[in-house]
Order: C-alpha cells, then structure tokens, then sequence
C-alpha cells in the first residue's frame, strides 16, 4: 500500500523545514520505503507500520505546536503491489513520452 501524508503546524512561520526535518527523519530511520516530494512524503509498506510512522511523525510536530493539521491519502490495492514508479510508467506508456522529473 501507498501512503501520502503532509503534516502542517498551524499558526508558525511560512519556513517549515525544520519540523519537515523532524518527521523525515522518523521516517528514514524507521527503514521503510518513502520519497520525500515538495508537498508531503510518500510511504510504501503494510498498514500497521505505515500509520504508525505516521503518528510518530504527527506526535513529533504536534510537541512543537499548539495546532497540527495532518492529510493522510492512502492507495490500498488488493491484487498486485504496484510501487510508485510503475503507477508513473503506466501513465507514461498511455502518452507516448517521460513526463518532467
């Protein structure tokens, strides 16, 4: 399964590097799959290990914050694992030509 999630501390400053910093690094040192893009963190593994990392990431953003806002999407497909570049490849084959990177 496929796991988005964006976690965004209310009421701080425009720069959010830092608590970002904090939640990737739970979910690096976890050992799970992930990819980190500009508008939240994607997460590739089974349901319980994958919101768990989420919480711990919440958790660890929530301590800095009064207000958290968290957006989870979740991709649970029953028949095959598919991982996020073939999802991006299958995309592709239909158009003809690599979309930007």
């Amino acid at each position: 399964m496929m796991v988005e999630f964006s976690i965004l501390p209310l009421g701080k400053d425009a720069h959010l590097s830092k608590y970002i910093a904090e939640a990737v690094k739970i979910v690096h040192a976890s050992g799970i799959e992930y990819r980190l893009t500009p508008m939240g963190t994607l997460l590739v593994g089974e349901w319980e290990p994958v919101m768990a990392i989420v919480r711990q990431c919440h958790e660890a953003v929530r301590a800095q914050s009064d207000r958290v806002m968290t957006r989870i999407k979740i991709d649970d497909v029953k028949a095959a694992e598919k991982m996020p570049e073939d999802k991006i490849a299958s995309v592709e084959k239909l158009l003809g030509f690599q979309v930007r990177k």
